[in-house]
């Protein structure tokens, strides 16, 4: 049997499933293309989620020194206050 075109058709034409072959390909393709695009986006979404919370714990500890120096100043205003009475 002799095939002058690439389709699966009797002389070589194109049919309706070779159509859906090809669509199937294309729309696959497209489908890895985004799945790529999603798992590089949740990594970049656990990275920063990631760093997010070293610095939320960076500020709390800052914040809970400052509120150590705040007690100290506030316990030294308050002893003076009453030595002066």
């Amino acid at each position: 049997m002799y095939h002058k075109g690439l389709g699966s058709g009797e002389n070589g034409e194109f049919t309706f499933l070779d159509t859906l072959g090809i669509l199937s390909f294309i729309i696959g393709t497209m489908n890895f293309n985004e799945n790529l695009t999603q798992g590089d986006k949740q990594d970049l979404l656990e990275e920063f989620s990631t760093k997010a919370d070293v610095l939320l714990k960076e500020i709390h500890s800052h914040l809970e020194k400052q509120d150590n120096k705040l007690d100290k100043i506030l316990e030294e205003i308050s002893n003076d206050s009453r030595r002066n009475l």
